[in-house]
């Protein structure tokens, strides 16, 4: 996954402003409902104008929030006409009640609107246990509706972050030939990111024609490339979903061969930047860490050792710190499960060897300081024991992390 700003798009695509408004057909909002504590911006809309396609992925925590359960019912129909978000409550561990909450928003919402309340999708995050205040969310529906525009993307984006420090939204525009669409989504993420189909809360919209079927399909294949290939901190939320929302109205077809080819690969491309912009907002974090491992004997092997080397929290101290303690990083790699001869094992970090042939090799500490003081760094673990490789972003773990989940509160 490309974890640095420099994307280098195909001349088809182009970097634009909008969010989740960029595509046709859609409008949104935030606005401050009481849920937090802090009366920060906590619930929002993605509204569609008219019926569209919907597909979600949800997480694979057995322990789910109600929101996550309602929508995937309600999901079943392929359809959706909005979107109703909100933060400061994760609605999860609050038994038949939290049901009961949840589904008297959306009824209220769809009440509102005027449309079936089997065509509202609901998400939740915050803190666990806790229960919403339905009436007094409920009093701000009104205005969440009659304040929604294409111009009020930023707003949503705001009123779903929890510990995040800024809001988290990408849209693409994708000409070929006379034809057009776009794609734009939000995101919000900065602890708790760990692999789980999804590993957040994300809204993805877009003005391209596609069916539910092959959206959802879409979705779970890159989920895998790109937010399964993320952590900040190893731990798997309760909440974590990606909704997928289209349109249809810039009139072209991903049924169309062509079409499809250059849907899908903007797709990812959406995805991979919100992955790497929930890194990059990391709780505590300072700087992103890459793990490339190569040469493993399997794909799966291959990810459980970058995978235990980004989550291993001595080597996101060592990383924070900018201390070359290589050991952790062997350490790690060894205890992941994956078969390699000692006597293979090559690391480095950045540019620089440390490790060769099974043991720390002379090294220039200064400059690997360096290199690790820089924002994005790679590590690499490479087992010759095969020709599989695969990678995983995660960042470093510092004393604001400490700070900031120890004293959680919404």
């Amino acid at each position: 996954m490309k974890h640095n700003t420099d994307y280098h798009l195909p001349a088809s695509m182009r970097w634009i402003k909008g969010g989740v408004t960029a595509a046709e057909g859609f409008v949104a909002n935030g606005v401050s409902a009481g849920i937090k504590l802090s009366r920060k911006p906590d619930l929002a809309l993605v509204l569609a104008e008219k019926p569209v396609t919907a597909a979600g992925i949800f997480t694979k925590n057995r322990v789910q929030a109600a929101p996550v359960l309602i929508s995937k019912q309600r999901l079943r129909l392929g359809q959706s006409r909005a979107v109703l978000i909100n933060s400061g409550c994760a609605n999860c561990l609050t038994g038949s009640v939290g049901f009961k909450d949840a589904k008297a928003l959306g009824a209220a919402l769809a009440e509102s609107l005027k449309i079936p309340e089997g065509e509202i999708l609901l998400a939740s995050t915050g803190v666990i246990g806790r229960r919403l205040p339905v009436s007094r969310i409920i009093r701000h529906i009104s205005q969440l509706i009659e304040t929604a525009s294409d111009t009020h993307h930023t707003q949503a984006a705001e009123a779903i972050l929890t510990t995040d420090l800024k809001p988290k939204e990408v849209a693409l525009e994708v000409k070929i030939g006379k034809q057009r669409f776009r794609i734009g989504g939000m995101a919000k993420g900065s602890g708790m990111i760990a692999p789980s189909l999804a590993t957040m809360l994300c809204v993805i919209t877009t003005d391209a024609d596609a069916e539910a079927g092959y959206l959802r399909a879409l979705l779970r294949r890159f989920c895998e490339s790109t937010f399964n290939r993320i952590t900040v901190d190893g731990d798997m939320s309760t909440n974590d979903t990606v909704f997928a929302l289209a349109s249809g109205r810039s009139g072209v077809s991903t049924r169309n061969a062509t079409m499809h080819k250059h849907f899908a690969q903007a797709l990812r491309t959406v995805m991979e930047r919100l992955a790497v912009l929930l890194v990059e907002d990391g709780e505590g974090a300072s700087r992103l860490m890459e793990v490339r491992v190569t040469g493993a004997k399997n794909s799966r092997q291959a990810l459980a050792c970058a995978r235990q080397v980004a989550n291993s929290p001595l080597v996101k101290t060592m990383l924070a710190s900018g201390d070359p303690n290589v050991g952790r990083i062997a350490a790690a790699a060894g205890a992941s499960g994956a078969s390699f001869d000692i006597e293979d094992l090559k690391i480095t970090i950045g540019p620089a060897v440390v490790v060769k042939r099974g043991a720390v090799c002379r090294f220039d500490r200064a400059a690997v300081r360096e290199i690790m003081r820089q924002a994005s760094v790679t590590i690499g673990v490479h087992f010759a024991a095969g020709r599989f490789e695969e990678s995983v972003l995660s960042c470093d773990l510092s004393e604001e992390y400490v700070r900031i989940n120890g004293s959680y509160r919404s």
